[in-house]
């Protein structure tokens, strides 16, 4: 059997305000997350489930429980750094984490901190900048492209170090909906290459794109599983303050007016190869 990727465990957590006084964020949380998976988290404003995708690589530590990275426990802190090259992390503010003034450049530093020999740091560059489609941008500098772009350039500098899993905290949040499709296809593609993928996110639309959703509310998961079941939770979800994509959102009203209709739809293109399945079964011709 498939050994977890990353184990969490009876995870809770608390922001420390004073000597005397602390928010609880997180309260028992247990997962796994197994290699090639792509889950991912949601959950409305202050539910912690960016605190949540912090503990994956050890940038916040449990105040109980435990979080293990391929058996690695991200409380010991001298190995840390092992821990963040198998789990590397993109969030919302690209211009947080590009620190050089060439794009290249900027993919290079986080090697070179892992002290990557330089015969091969250039493949690794090719490698990161060609996955994500930024080859031809590569003696640019960062501040001349566009909100996408940059976020393409970070991921590529988590990407050439190599990691098993890409967490993605709110990273698409920022830009606009071209923007969004553009890194939805880079994370797409590193997921079909077995990469690892967890997103962090409030759109609805990127969360069918995975392959398994887990529900934050309070601290505490409340749903997890495939995407077409959670969806179809729908009064709990609207509890919750959470949406469903707008193809489910449609095919549940065309199900109350036509029970064929499959209700369970959560891609656009589903859609229309619903439409044309009952077309073709009631003999009528769709143009």
């Amino acid at each position: 059997m498939t050994k977890p990727l990353i184990q969490v465990s009876d995870l809770s957590f608390e922001y420390s305000v004073s000597n005397n006084t602390s928010i609880p964020v997180l309260n028992g949380v247990s997962f796994d997350i197994f290699p090639g998976e792509y889950v991912a988290i949601v959950g409305h404003n202050g539910s912690g489930k960016s605190t949540l995708s912090k503990h994956l690589n050890g940038i916040l530590k449990p105040s109980n429980g435990d979080v293990l990275v391929s058996g690695y426990n991200t409380k010991e802190t001298k190995i840390i750094r092992e821990i963040r090259q198998k789990v590397g992390m993109v969030f919302q503010h690209p211009d947080n984490q590009i620190v050089a003034t060439i794009v290249e450049d900027d993919v290079a530093f986080g090697l070179e901190n892992i002290e990557v020999p330089a015969s091969e740091m250039k493949e690794r560059i090719e490698y990161a900048l060609e996955a994500v489609g930024m080859s031809e941008f590569r003696k640019r500098p960062p501040h001349h492209l566009s909100g996408g772009q940059k976020q393409r350039v970070a991921i590529a500098g988590i990407i050439a170090m190599k990691p098993d899993c890409l967490v993605l905290d709110e990273a698409t949040s920022m830009l606009d909906t071209h923007g969004r499709r553009d890194i939805l296809e880079v994370v797409r593609q590193l997921n079909n290459d077995g990469m690892t993928i967890i997103s962090v996110t409030h759109h609805m639309s990127e969360v069918a794109e995975a392959s398994r959703v887990i529900v934050i509310e309070q601290g505490q998961i409340v749903l997890d599983g495939p995407p077409r079941e959670i969806f179809q939770q729908y009064e709990l979800l609207h509890k919750l303050k959470l949406d469903v994509p707008v193809a489910s959102q449609l095919a549940r009203l065309i199900h109350e007016y036509d029970e064929e209709f499959q209700a369970d739809i959560i891609q656009n293109n589903e859609i229309v190869q619903e439409v044309v399945r009952l077309s073709a079964k009631r003999g009528v011709f769709v143009g």
